[in-house]
């Protein structure tokens, strides 16, 4: 369970009636769940919650990532901080934001089947830059990752995405054809890490140069683990 004195960032997305809000720890291990005012809640207390609030008509969360489309929303940074606050109450109440029986069989063991992927092959090979990727859901043959740390702005990071991580991935699994990035690259540089790693090169903002490995700009050939921290509120909620 998430630690008190959880953080939250708000990072809007292309869609203005939808919002991302980013927790410093996993709401959900596994898998991804999503739901609608006419769904049934009873044993999802934190998509109740959200739903709840009159300009909330979806709710879907995913690892750390709890993603919101609105009703008519006219500004997220005016409603941030309420929404933030249901999210932190209910994680702090200490009650399951989602049981295990919400949780869909299949589309979890393939979440899972990905999700060591990354974090066994793919992060050792980019820790070493400073960088770290994160998977938050998985459907329709596409795998939904941010990535942190050294690979968030970094103009080769969309290089490391498609020739190191994508490609190492779809030939792993028959289940996936292709990687999304949903990071807010214009966050900046190392917006993750309070101190830099000790092996992160000087090379740039993803430890990557012209001398970097061959799988990308992040230096990821096949992709260790590493972890991330939050730092932000780009919606308005701390």
């Amino acid at each position: 369970m998430l630690a008190q004195q959880i953080k939250i960032r708000g990072e809007p997305t292309a869609d203005p009636q939808k919002c991302r809000f980013v927790l410093d720890g996993e709401v959900l291990s596994r898998a991804s769940v999503s739901f609608t005012r006419d769904s049934d809640m009873e044993k999802a207390p934190l998509a109740k919650q959200l739903l709840d609030l009159p300009y909330i008509a979806q709710v879907n969360i995913a690892g750390q990532v709890v993603t919101l489309t609105g009703d008519n929303v006219e500004s997220w940074p005016a409603i941030g901080k309420e929404i933030g606050g249901v999210i932190r109450s209910q994680l702090e109440s200490g009650e399951a934001p989602v049981t295990e029986e919400v949780m869909d069989t299949g589309n979890s063991e393939l979440f899972d089947q990905v999700n060591e992927l990354i974090k066994n092959d793919v992060n050792p090979s980019i820790a070493s830059h400073g960088g770290v990727i994160t998977l938050h859901n998985v459907s329709d043959g596409k795998a939904y990752v941010t990535m942190g740390g050294g690979c968030q702005g970094c103009s080769a990071s969309s290089v490391t995405l498609k020739q190191g991580v994508e490609s190492y991935i779809v030939a792993k699994v028959d289940e996936v054809n292709e990687i999304v990035d949903i990071t807010n690259h214009s966050e900046g540089v190392n917006p993750y890490y309070t101190e830099p790693l000790p092996q992160q090169s000087t090379g740039g903002s993803c430890g990557c140069s012209s001398g970097s490995s061959s799988g990308g700009g992040c230096g990821c050939s096949t992709g260790g683990s590493s972890s991330s921290h939050d730092h932000g509120a780009g919606c308005g909620c701390h």
